[in-house]
């Protein structure tokens, strides 16, 4: 997709965080922008930011992790602005813990979250684009989805899932002028560390980026069709590498770096936390 003036953007998890910086910088380019979330005040607030720049912007109230939420979300977006030309599957759920005492409802709503309302969403917008001729699909995957996060199974293994779903959607619809792109971030700073790590820093090794960052990454992953997209800084950069050619390296290096423990002590404060 060359350029953006004009197009249509959908981002879930618009209200914040990287989701809401997407939404600006896609907004920059021309774009008419459409933020979907859980909470109204957030997204009101991104809409007003949106538009006190120029930008044209709805925002619209749906929960990613229910299918009729989903289809009242599209018909809305092609009422107000047209038919979706690109997708930014951003909303997502995280939560450090060690896995035996996961709840098995938490882990349900997380690959429901993660996983099958983006396949949901994505399904209920390509055929429009495959008709169309055009269109793009961005999903927010991790560098927890190219490597085995300890005390983060549940989320690292639904954004192993989103990898894989990109990697085959890519491939299947690459004759029918749709692209597809997975985006990678490490350790995001801003939102994201302050709601999952108490805005605890990780270990400077294991390197961070910001959201900013990410947004601009994505920009540029959809005008230029890029597949795959490691946002990274430090030994984050090479993880799907050193994942491939040498997994129990890479294991040890989350021990050697700090990542291990840094982890471990944010899963025993958030079990604590819960418990308290």
């Amino acid at each position: 997709m060359r350029q953006l003036k004009n197009k249509v953007v959908l981002i879930t998890g618009g209200g914040r965080g990287i989701g809401a910086e997407v939404a600006r910088v896609f907004g920059g380019q021309g774009a008419k922008i459409a933020v979907a979330a859980r909470s109204e005040d957030e997204l009101e607030k991104t809409r007003v930011d949106l538009e006190s720049h120029g930008i044209t912007a709805v925002a619209i109230p749906a929960d990613v992790g229910h299918l009729e939420s989903l289809r009242r979300l599209v018909a809305e977006v092609e009422r107000q602005l047209g038919p979706v030309d690109v997708l930014v599957n951003n909303a997502g759920i995280e939560e450090i813990m060690e896995f035996e005492k996961a709840a098995f409802e938490e882990i349900e709503h997380t690959f429901r979250v993660n996983v099958i309302g983006l396949e949901w969403l994505t399904r209920l917008v390509l055929p429009s684009m495959i008709e169309r001729g055009g269109g793009h699909i961005v999903n927010m995957a991790s560098n927890a989805g190219m490597v085995g996060v300890p005390f983060n199974a549940v989320y690292s293994s639904t954004k192993h899932a989103v990898i894989g779903f990109s990697r085959s959607l890519r491939s299947e619809l690459a004759d029918k002028g749709v692209g597809v792109s997975v985006i990678c971030p490490g350790f995001v700073e801003g939102e994201r560390i302050s709601k999952n790590f108490e805005g605890k820093a990780p270990p400077k090794q294991a390197g961070t980026v910001t959201e900013g960052m990410v947004a601009k990454a994505t920009l540029d992953a959809v005008l230029k069709d890029r597949g795959e997209v490691i946002v990274n800084k430090g030994l984050g950069k090479i993880s799907d590498w050193s994942q491939a050619m040498a997994p129990e390296f890479t294991a040890k290096m989350f021990r050697r770096l700090g990542v291990f423990e840094f982890l471990r002590r944010q899963a025993k404060a958030n079990a604590e936390r819960v418990s308290g």
